[in-house]
C-alpha cells in the first residue's frame, strides 16, 4: 500500500487503519510505503518505485 504523507483528500490513518484490519485478518504479505513529502497524488513515487516492480514480479495467480 502507498500513501502521501500530505494527502489532504484521504487522511493517512486510513491507509493505517485498513493494514492493521488486514494484518488482523492474516495477511502477511503486506507493507504500507508512506511518501513524506507526496499529497494525494502518492502514485506517481509509486509508480516510478522500481521495489514496486520487484514485488509485483515475485507474485503470480494460480488457477483454482
Amino acid at each position: 500500500m502507498y500513501h502521501g504523507a500530505q494527502d489532504p483528500t484521504v487522511p493517512l490513518s486510513e491507509s493505517e487503519t485498513m493494514v492493521a484490519a488486514l494484518k488482523k485478518a492474516g495477511v502477511t504479505d503486506l507493507q504500507l510505503t508512506i511518501y513524506p513529502e507526496a499529497k494525494h497524488d502518492s502514485w506517481t513515487e509509486t509508480y516510478n518505485n522500481p521495489e514496486l516492480y520487484t514485488w509485483l514480479l515475485q507474485h503470480q495467480r494460480t488457477a483454482k
